[in-house]
């Protein structure tokens, strides 16, 4: 008796074969869907990662770039809430100093209206010393940085931050200046004194405030351009869920039917060679 069993281990073969290859295909989806990303290993897309390599370092630069830039953003917006506390307190001394040349101000009120003076000058004295995260706000001297707004580092643009000379701005004259810790007597000032003073104050917060803009712009550009690149990398790596999902489910389906075959030829080949072992015996 003979009996050619070729096609059924050809066939069992072939379901194996396919059986193997679902399960590679399924196990590849539920990596895609369990991990977020479309690629998980060089061999998925080695085009896609280099690309991808080199957004992910675009937007690290970018987003330490930004962080540079909005400190900067900081330390101007502290030197404005300071120069704006400094006019506050101008315009209160204006105001006293006008009470204290009132003809119907008494000496005793004169004598109050002094005492808030100097007291209000120290309290402009000690804004020559504030700081932000150890820069001084404010300087005689030139005291200025330069903050990157490119990621090209320091061959793309840049812009100034610097301390302004608040001592400048408080002078009245060469022996006279409102910020010396009250020594300034205030019969000494004017009104119009105190005016010019006020306007030197308001130039210096309008170049504060003109740094200030310009870093507002620079941030938001940043910020913009971070937001694109992760898009543009998110377009590379991410997975498509709902189609992974169906492709989950497709391969799903196709091992639980390679295995089905492959136990179906593997049946028939027990049954032909218990067959054979009966016809032997």
């Amino acid at each position: 008796m003979s009996l050619n069993l070729g096609g059924g281990s050809t066939t069992s073969n072939y379901n194996a074969l396919h059986l193997g290859n679902a399960q590679s295909l399924l196990t590849k989806s539920l990596m895609r869907l369990s991990s977020g990303n479309r690629i998980n290993k060089p061999s998925d897309d080695p085009g896609g990662l280099a690309v991808s390599m080199k957004l992910k370092h675009a937007i690290t630069v970018t987003s330490a770039t930004k962080n540079n830039v909005d400190n900067a953003l900081s330390f101007t917006d502290t030197q404005d809430g300071a120069l704006e506390s400094i006019a506050n307190i101008l315009d209160r001394m204006s105001t006293i100093r006008i009470s204290y040349g009132s003809g119907t101000a008494t000496t005793s009120d004169k004598s109050t209206y002094a005492s808030e003076f100097k007291e209000l000058q120290k309290s402009l004295n000690s804004f020559n010393s504030e700081t932000f995260n150890s820069l001084s706000l404010f300087s005689t001297g030139t005291n200025t940085r330069n903050v990157y707004i490119s990621t090209r580092g320091n061959s793309g643009g840049s812009i100034s931050i610097s301390s302004l000379n608040l001592t400048a701005a408080l002078s009245v004259s060469s022996s006279i200046n409102l910020g010396s810790a009250g020594t300034v007597t205030i019969s000494s000032v004017n009104t119009s004194d105190m005016t010019s003073v006020i306007s030197k104050v308001a130039s210096l917060r309008a170049t504060s405030g003109a740094t200030s803009s310009r870093l507002q712009f620079s941030s938001d550009f940043l910020a913009t351009s971070k937001t694109n690149l992760q898009e543009a990398n998110s377009r590379i790596m991410d997975v498509d869920v709902a189609e992974e999902v169906t492709n989950y489910a497709k391969y799903n389906v196709q091992v639980y039917a390679a295995s089905a075959a492959l136990a179906q030829s593997n049946l028939n080949m027990g049954i032909v060679l218990d067959l054979l072992n009966f016809g032997r015996s």
